[in-house]
């Protein structure tokens, strides 16, 4: 994969509401522990990325909410909503004019984005509820590596 994208940063939306009967998926909200979550990461990411990044978030509530955390300089993208297949995430990645570029959303795609993006083939990683991937890539080219992995139980 092509990118432009050197620093990727994948944030898996925090602690939502179990699915109830007649609720859609995208409906669900964060509960109190995942709001707590939200708020631990979003104040790492916020002493340590980059300034220039570029913020997008699936449009299901539980990652608007979690998002929210981060303030509000950020853009909704439907292609990262829950369940959706990495290929048009990853022509997003290849398109993108960002350099630093930050995805709020689910599992199974974030686990799979970014067990591709670091050359596991067939593979999908197990990204916590909360937690933050950033991967990053070599100057020389190559497959990105990984950079830093935060839970929010570590920042506590």
């Amino acid at each position: 994969m092509s990118s432009q994208v050197r620093n990727l940063i994948l944030w898996r939306h925090a602690e939502a509401e179990v699915l109830q009967h007649g609720q859609r998926d995208m409906d669900r909200v964060l509960t109190a522990k995942g709001h707590k979550q939200a708020k631990q990461m979003a104040g790492w990411l916020k002493r340590y990325l980059p300034k220039s990044t570029y913020v997008l978030v699936s449009p299901a509530q539980r990652t608007l909410e979690t998002a929210a955390y981060w303030g509000d300089d950020w853009q909704e993208e439907p292609r990262i909503a829950p369940e959706r297949p990495i290929q048009p995430i990853m022509q997003l990645m290849a398109q993108s004019p960002y350099q630093n570029l930050m995805l709020v959303g689910h599992q199974p795609w974030i686990g799979e984005l970014a067990a591709d993006c670091l050359g596991i083939e067939e593979g999908q990683l197990s990204i916590k509820k909360g937690a933050v991937w950033w991967l990053r890539l070599p100057k020389s080219g190559g497959a990105y590596k990984l950079y830093s992995v935060q839970a929010p139980d570590l920042l506590a």
